[in-house]
Formats: C-alpha cells, sequence, structure tokens
C-alpha cells in the first residue's frame, strides 16, 4: 500500500493518493497486537487499504489543502496581515509523536502565511521551528538542514520560497510515505488545514468578499470529511480519537449551514447564504481545537 502526496502547484492543492498494488498487506492480528503495546503518544501503524475497504489495484484519491491555501486565498481578499493570530516561536518542547506532527502541520501553514505575506524575518524563525520539529520527529534526517539553509537563501525570492514550502512538504510526506508512518503524515495535514481554518476564519474579511469567502467555507466541507474517513483507523488511541472526536464536531457544525452534495456539478453548494452566527461558531470550535494543541505543544 502506497500513500503518495501530490501537489498541484497551481492551485496549491494536494492529492493524497491511496491505492493498493498487492493483496499481500501487514497482518491484522499483528497490527491489532502491536496497537494495545503502543504508548499514547505513539501512531500505530495500520493497514489503511483495508480500512478503507479498497481492492487490490484499487485507487482513491482525496483532495486536501497545502500550507499555502489558506494564505494564498487571504492576500487575493485584500485581508491585512495580522501577526497576532500566528504560532509563538521556539515553543516546541513536547516530544511525543502525536503534538510533533500536529505541530509540524500548523508551523508549515503559518511559514506559507508569513511568506505569502512577505515578512521573511518571521518566516525565516519558523523555519528554524520546522526544522527543529522535523529533527524530533526526526523527518529531519530526511529532509535535513536544506529546508533551512535554502530557506534562508532566498528570502528575498517569494515564488521561491513558496516552492521551498510545496517541496519540503511534499519531501516530508514522501519520507513517511516510505517508512510506512502514514498516520504521522495524516496528522500533519490535518492540522495544517486546521490552522488555515483558524486563520481564515479569524481575519476580517470585507463585504466585496463575502461570496468568495462563502465559497472557501463551502470547501473546507469536503476536506474535513476526507479527514475524518482517513484519520478513524487511528482512532484505537485515545489521543486520537479526542482529535477525531474535534473534528466530528466541526463537521456537524458545517452540516448545519446547509452545505448540501450537488452531484450533477459534484461540489458542495449552500441552500442559503452563511450568517454571521455561523461563521462565528465555526471560529470558535476551530480556535478550540487548536488552542487544545497548542497547549500540550510547551
Amino acid at each position: 500500500m502506497i500513500i503518495k502526496p501530490m501537489v498541484n502547484n497551481k492551485f496549491w492543492i494536494l492529492l493524497f493518493i491511496t491505492s493498493v498494488f498487492t493483496s499481500s498487506c501487514s497482518d491484522d492480528t499483528d497490527t491489532n497486537k502491536d496497537d494495545v503495546n503502543l504508548a499514547n503518544n505513539q501512531i500505530a501503524n495500520i493497514n489503511l487499504s483495508n480500512q478503507l475497504g479498497l481492492d487490490s489495484g484499487e485507487v482513491k484519491m482525496f483532495t486536501m489543502p497545502t500550507p499555502l491555501q489558506a494564505a494564498a486565498t487571504l492576500k487575493i481578499m485584500e485581508v491585512d496581515y495580522n501577526d497576532h493570530l500566528l504560532l509563538d516561536n521556539n515553543v516546541v518542547v513536547s516530544k511525543s509523536d502525536i503534538d510533533l506532527s500536529l505541530a509540524l502541520g500548523m508551523y508549515m501553514t503559518d511559514l506559507g502565511y508569513t511568506t505569502i505575506f512577505n515578512n521573511t524575518q518571521k518566516s525565516l524563525s519558523y523555519a528554524n521551528d520546522i526544522q527543529h520539529i522535523m529533527d524530533e520527529l526526526p523527518i529531519g534526517y530526511y529532509v535535513n538542514d536544506a529546508f533551512k539553509k535554502s530557506f534562508k537563501d532566498n528570502l528575498d525570492n517569494q515564488d521561491s520560497l513558496c516552492k521551498i514550502i510545496l517541496e519540503g512538504y511534499n519531501d516530508a510526506n514522501q519520507y513517511i510515505s516510505e517508512t510506512e508512518n502514514e498516520g504521522i503524515g495524516l496528522l500533519i495535514l490535518t492540522w495544517s488545514f486546521i490552522e488555515g481554518l483558524y486563520l481564515v476564519t479569524s481575519s476580517d474579511i470585507q463585504i466585496k468578499w463575502v461570496q468568495e469567502y462563502h465559497n472557501i467555507l463551502i470547501q473546507q466541507k469536503l476536506f474535513i470529511d476526507n479527514f475524518l474517513l482517513l484519520l478513524k483507523g487511528y482512532t484505537s488511541n485515545p489521543n486520537i480519537a479526542a482529535l477525531h472526536k474535534n473534528l466530528l464536531l466541526l463537521k456537524i457544525t458545517f452540516d448545519e449551514i446547509n452545505i448540501y452534495f450537488d452531484e450533477k456539478t459534484e461540489s458542495y453548494k449552500l441552500k442559503k447564504p452563511i450568517t454571521a452566527k455561523e461563521k462565528e461558531k465555526i471560529r470558535t470550535i476551530c480556535s478550540k481545537i487548536r488552542n487544545e494543541i497548542t497547549v500540550n505543544l510547551k
């Protein structure tokens, strides 16, 4: 089984591809035995293909955001840069694989935000934080200091910095896939998404961009559904089960704003405009989820 992240640079969308090339996957009995002995801060290796009900040779693709998507969208909508929304630097001390995976996703998104908004010094600080987290996981052995060095060497070229972020994100996930640590990869992707949603829902949007803002929120419905489906197989770990439960709360909130799937256009749409109260509820839940994680990092 291979899980391969593929980045579309033009739209900054990541395709999470799950495929089964042989039927000789890991034995379920051994996996269950390993789960019993795993500490709560570790992530079990599971047969994700079986979890998703895929047959041999079958391929399934999941659309997900990259760390640049939220920031790029906010920039297009002429949103002002807000340093107060971002994570602190040099605070990650947790040694938990789960906490570190979540932190890496969140810090990659904040790095994308500061890069898109041309705060080069803050971006460099985040690049240092990310290198530290990668070393602890240890993804740093695969990505190594080249990420931090390349970032520093290209501070004056935003296009190059964006490319470095996407390549570093892709390289980290490639290593995770090759070492059969898909659970780590999923947590990185999921909390990169949560941080992006937090930035979007916490930013002040001008009236003229309301329709575009609604379209962004609609898109999040697809992302949430994908993450819930993929993370479900890891919920034997109580810490991941708690994360999954929080995502369910977010899904319920999105369900309440009358988002539906149009089978003709194969896209999500609104039955009626999102109200200010509904937007605030999404922001509040997203902020709560984010804050619960950041407390554990220090």
